[in-house]
């Protein structure tokens, strides 16, 4: 295998109904933006609908994209990677030739077959997190319209898109959101398989509802079942940026899911760390750790919420008291950008009173910052 070669676009569907993305891609990381440049008949949702998913995964887009890999060049919708695995690495792609060996020289420029899918069903979600938009959740589009954001429809990748497809070979099935586990079409898209006692489900869930018990039982029948909770900060950190859950039963309904399977292979706790919680950092990592919870970070890198456009203040403020590694990685890339600090005040102020709260109720620390630096 050379530097440039990956797994994923041989065997994997990644599946998105949501605005602005492709219905089909290789992976989650694979910059979607390139394709509406490089093919304006790219296989997009509508394109999907119209030809199939496996002709949609042998589009010229992605015979490129294979023709590249095997001849060691690399290719533009794959930087994520490249610049990840500069900084650590490791990446998406290496984590993929690890769990998906394939040999590079039995393969040619089309699709394989179907081993891993990665499926966003809908964007149908029970909460309002701040660092999320409508496109990801259905509660938003009020709050967007206020923000003077774009206001997403409704989103649905029809489970008889899988038609046609051989699903024999299918090993893995990532959920994402929405909310995967209030999603109507979550159970009619589980159906579509027959022997789960070879595959392993993996849920991205916030874990604020258990699922019913015929997608229970068909939940025990898989080989492995893991699951990424989402979770952002301890007690009112989490409370206040992703709003509608509560941490208490967020921790309750995981410990439930775990004690209700015998065979989780990966259970886990992801923190989303943004500019309003990142202060909460030091804390919410000695909690879990506290209570032998494993939990890994994710960071808020765009829109108003992300740390990467704050004030060089709040990096000082920041890292007296949470001078980790993982949060001086992520600082590195903030530069101070004026028009989107004073959007994240704006969506402060807008969201406090849509929702009747006060910032200083959850995180006095930094409504305090805010309001020495006339930030507010």
């Amino acid at each position: 295998m050379n530097k440039h070669f990956c797994s994923l676009p041989w065997i994997h569907l990644r599946l998105d109904a949501g605005a602005g993305q492709a219905g089909v891609s290789p992976c989650c990381w694979y910059d979607m933006s390139y394709l509406y440049e490089v093919d304006p008949d790219h296989p997009s949702h509508s394109y999907v609908q119209k030809h199939g998913l496996e002709k949609a995964m042998n589009s010229k887009v992605f015979k490129d994209l294979r023709k590249n890999m095997l001849e060691g060049k690399p290719d533009t919708g794959c930087t994520r990677c490249y610049e990840e695995e500069k900084m650590h690495g490791e990446s998406m792609r290496t984590f993929a030739n690890s769990q998906f060996s394939i040999d590079s020289k039995t393969l040619n420029e089309n699709f394989l077959h179907t081993k891993y899918i990665e499926v966003s069903l809908d964007n149908t979600c029970n909460l309002e997190c701040k660092m999320c938009s409508s496109v990801h959740s259905t509660k938003l589009r009020k709050r967007d319209e206020l923000l003077g954001n774009y206001v997403h429809p409704n989103t649905v990748y029809n489970p008889d898109m899988l038609n046609g497809l051989d699903l024999n070979q299918v090993e893995r099935i990532k959920f994402l959101g929405g909310e995967p586990l209030i999603s109507k079409h979550h159970l009619p898209f589980l159906k579509k398989f027959t022997d789960y006692s070879k595959m392993t489900l993996m849920y991205n869930t916030n874990a604020t509802m258990i699922p019913n018990q015929e997608t229970i039982d068909i939940m025990k029948q898989a080989k492995s079942l893991d699951f990424i909770i989402s979770i952002d900060g301890i007690y009112k950190y989490n409370d206040y940026q992703r709003w509608g859950s509560n941490f208490e039963k967020i921790i309750e309904n995981a410990l439930v899911l775990k004690n209700t399977f015998d065979n989780i292979g990966w259970f886990t706790f992801l923190n989303t760390f943004s500019a309003l919680n990142l202060n909460s950092y030091t804390e919410t990592k000695a909690w879990f750790e506290k209570n032998d919870y494993p939990c890994l970070s994710n960071w808020v890198d765009g829109g108003a919420t992300s740390a990467c456009h704050a004030p060089d203040w709040y990096e000082e403020w920041i890292l007296k008291n949470n001078n980790h590694p993982e949060v001086q990685t992520y600082l590195k890339k903030r530069k101070f950008n004026s028009k989107k600090w004073q959007e994240f005040i704006k969506m402060i102020e807008i969201t406090d009173k849509l929702y009747g709260t006060k910032l200083e109720d959850y995180n006095p620390d930094l409504a305090y910052q805010l309001k020495i630096h006339n930030d507010n």
